[in-house]
């Protein structure tokens, strides 16, 4: 059986979780990327939780997150991010 789901690719599926991350110097720039981290998305999978490592990167934050939510869209299966919660 475990043959099977590796030929077929079964459960390969990465995450959006994991897109995100794996690409999250390119959402933020290489600046922000190790004073924020995305946490994890909604149930409904609109928003990204993003935890900040302090306020004044928070403010940062806030000021790219439609620059942020238009990168995220043009990942791989990320399209139905929508909004960004800043913590």
């Amino acid at each position: 059986m475990e043959k099977l789901w590796e030929d077929w690719r079964i459960g390969d599926e990465a995450s959006k979780e994991s897109i995100i991350s794996a690409n999250w110097q390119k959402v933020v720039g290489s600046k922000l990327a190790g004073k924020c981290a995305p946490v994890n998305l909604s149930v409904d999978g609109k928003t990204l939780h993003i935890r900040a490592a302090s306020s004044t990167i928070k403010q940062e934050l806030t000021f790219k997150k439609e620059e942020m939510v238009r990168k995220i869209n043009q990942l791989p299966n990320c399209k139905s991010v929508l909004k960004l919660l800043i913590l």
